[in-house]
């Protein structure tokens, strides 16, 4: 399954948006528009990741931040499953429909889906906060009564404004639509930086129902910080909500069969939120500390890669015999095995000092950096099959199949289902990881077993082979060097406080680059280039005025 997003939208985007549509009118500028986009994603992943470390500091892995995560769950997943995930993937195709020089019928559908989000919303949050106390009970029934006290009045909190956010989503589909990417891609930065203000400058036993507030209060930001760009696109908003229009119906028949994916692709997190409150108290916010640095790669390397190659997927699906989709996809993962093999091994190696630099102050200690970067390791293992599921669903999608994701999600789902039960029991926290990092290398192999065997888009040939063996080689001489550096600096690294451990790390980060990069030179990988070539490009490009 795709990794699950924590908290901000991916560059601004709907997970699965990419569209041909969209892309016809960009060619010209895409390298500079992932450019800038990539940054702002960049700048917004930076402070999300502050937010973390801030809330860890302040609250560590507690049964405070145990009450805060899951009463932050469900609305957020609401969010990205209704919003995100079905209808601004939706929205987009259908907006650009209706437009013309005369703006009156855009503003009409826009209002009429808004408003239809709206009290959908709306709905939705009367019926969480009348039922709260019944499914906190079912969803973490390990909580102990002040726990689920705690997590009930954050929920009451933060709920309210779960409207807002969605609108939020709502105006960033509609600014991607039209290609003002920016400061939709900026917008979830201003509801970090709320939480991190409230998470450094509260005191008290209260403090975090003031972060509560500030995660609220986030998400209107977000919202208003849209509202003019949109407005400048020419689009009037309207109080209409005739259920019968047309948009509706559209959203709803193309909808219905997404959001069932979506629900299914989700279902594990449930799942894995109610096992871990059955343990230790931390362990959900250990759990979500992890899986927090599992989604950098993915959030800032996979999905814009994606985002970026969906066009061309979708435009040579439409040519007879589906024209060179086939080379298309083989080129585009060949370079996200090069680049995310290493990834996915150097997480796994450096987990436990990258959870310390990024963490460990304040009441979060050794012991919780211990338990999280244990979670990470095994989280880590799925990194690079979480990378290749994100390619192929967008080939999946490019030749209008949804079928196979969603039997694939279901079939994931129940290997989840039964592992966990499985190895909880018995290993605790770590039998909920591993099972996690397994299932990505299950939906994965699925996508890639269908694509080479009833699509016949893929196959694995010598020259594949050959490259792969030269990626393992190059990685394997990375890793080497990554844990000869970190033995010499080991010793530097615990003495050390954040700034040195973060020197310490970045020199990691570099030498195990450079060492991973002149390897694989060695071996003639052309990939190794062509990643010197293309990160250059993108420097340039965003250091260039616009």
């Amino acid at each position: 399954m795709p990794a699950p997003a924590e908290f901000e939208p991916v560059m601004g985007q709907p997970p699965d948006s990419a569209s041909g549509i969209l892309s016809a009118n960009v060619v010209p500028s895409r390298g500079r528009t992932v450019s800038v986009v990539t940054l702002l994603t960049l700048v917004v992943a930076v402070l999300g990741y502050v937010r973390e470390a801030a809330l860890a500091a302040r609250f560590g892995v507690s049964s405070t931040m145990d009450a805060y995560f899951s009463a932050i769950f469900i609305p957020t997943n609401i969010y990205l499953i209704l919003v995100l995930g079905t209808v601004s993937p939706i929205l987009i195709p259908i907006l650009l429909k209706d437009d013309g020089e005369d703006r009156r019928r855009l503003s009409e559908t826009f209002s009429v889906v808004t408003n239809f989000v709206l009290i959908t919303f709306a709905a939705v949050v009367v019926c969480s906060v009348v039922t709260a106390n019944w499914w906190i009970d079912a969803l973490f029934p390990g909580f102990d009564a002040a726990t689920k006290v705690m997590a009930l009045r954050l929920i009451y909190i933060i709920f309210p404004a779960l409207p807002i956010l969605a609108l939020a989503g709502i105006f960033t589909a509609t600014l991607n639509g039209y290609h003002k990417f920016s400061l939709a891609a900026f917008a979830p930065a201003l509801s970090s930086l709320v939480v991190i203000a409230a998470a450094v400058f509260t005191r008290g036993e209260r403090a975090i129902y003031i972060v509560g507030v500030a995660t609220a209060a986030g998400f209107v930001l977000q919202f208003l910080v849209l509202v003019p760009s949109t407005r400048s696109l020419g689009i009037r908003y309207r109080l209409s909500a005739k259920l019968r229009h047309p948009a509706i119906r559209r959203l709803a028949r193309l909808g219905a069969p997404l959001l069932l994916y979506l629900v299914v692709a989700n279902a594990s997190l449930i799942v894995e939120r109610n096992l871990a409150s059955l343990l230790s108290v931390g362990s959900l916010s250990a759990l979500t500390y992890a899986m927090r640095l599992f989604t950098v790669p993915s959030n800032l390397l996979a999905a814009p890669l994606a985002i970026v190659a969906y066009p061309h997927f979708a435009r040579e699906a439409l040519r007879p015999n589906r024209g060179q989709l086939r080379r298309e996809l083989a080129q585009t993962l060949r370079f996200v095995v090069f680049l995310f093999m290493p990834i996915m091994v150097w997480t796994v190696l450096n987990a436990l000092p990258v959870t310390r630099m990024l963490y460990e102050r304040g009441q979060f200690g050794f012991k919780d950096s211990v338990v999280v970067s244990r979670v990470l390791m095994l989280y880590g293992i799925g990194i690079l099959p979480n990378a290749l599921a994100v390619i192929l669903l967008r080939c999946f999608y490019a030749v209008e199949d949804t079928v196979t994701p969603l039997w694939a999600e279901a079939i994931d789902l129940l290997f989840f289902i039964v592992c966990a039960h499985l190895l909880t029991p018995r290993v605790g926290i770590l039998g909920l990881a591993l099972t996690r990092g397994l299932t990505f290398s299950l939906v994965g192999g699925i996508l890639a077993f269908v694509l080479s065997r009833k699509k016949a888009l893929l196959s694995l040939d010598r020259d594949s082979l050959w490259f792969v063996a030269r990626t393992m080689i190059a990685t394997a001489g990375m890793a080497l060097v990554s844990w000869v550096s970190l033995q010499l600096l080991q010793s530097s690294f615990d003495l050390g406080k954040t700034p040195w451990r973060l020197a310490v790390v970045g020199f990691l980060l570099l030498a195990s680059g450079v060492a991973f990069l002149g390897i694989a030179s060695l071996l003639k990988m052309q990939e190794s280039g062509r990643l010197v070539r293309t990160a250059s490009r993108l420097f340039h490009r965003a250091a260039a005025p616009q």
